[in-house]
């Protein structure tokens, strides 16, 4: 399995030439890597900007929280209308929900996702917290 974390980057829906060698590549690996048995995992908080080639070639997906108004149009269009008010819930999700849809799941299912056991080192500065704090004197010129 390969993965592409934040995919828009290298195959957006974009014609620019800077773009042609990566979107060449990843149309080939996910038009021909199946029979290969090559698997690709294409991770992106904007869908709306992926290339509609690549996204139309996946088979299943897990949608978390998606806020944006152009990315929920996208990929409520992409889906069957039989989704009916799961769709709907993409804004609300909690971080700990996705929606699974696809081959390996026999119906479209809202799921709770188990933290990991080690949790990344990629949280959110503790805003909140520093903003409570006094201020402290800075000396610029040192």
């Amino acid at each position: 399995m390969l993965v592409f974390e934040e995919v828009h980057k290298y195959v957006p829906n974009s014609d620019l030439l800077k773009f042609r060698s990566s979107k060449k590549s990843i149309k080939r690996i996910v038009k021909e890597g199946r029979k290969y048995g090559v698997a690709l995992f294409l991770g992106s908080q904007r869908p709306s900007e992926l290339s509609e080639t690549i996204f139309s070639q996946c088979n299943n997906f897990i949608v978390m929280r998606l806020t944006n108004p152009n990315d929920q149009t996208y990929v409520k269009k992409l889906w069957p209308d039989t989704l009916g008010n799961l769709i709907d819930k993409l804004p609300s999700l909690s971080a700990d929900e996705a929606l699974l849809i696809g081959e390996y799941s026999v119906i479209p299912s809202l799921v709770q996702i188990d933290p990991c056991e080690l949790p990344p080192s990629s949280n959110d500065i503790p805003y909140w917290r520093l903003w409570k704090k006094e201020w402290k004197e800075l000396d610029i010129k040192t």
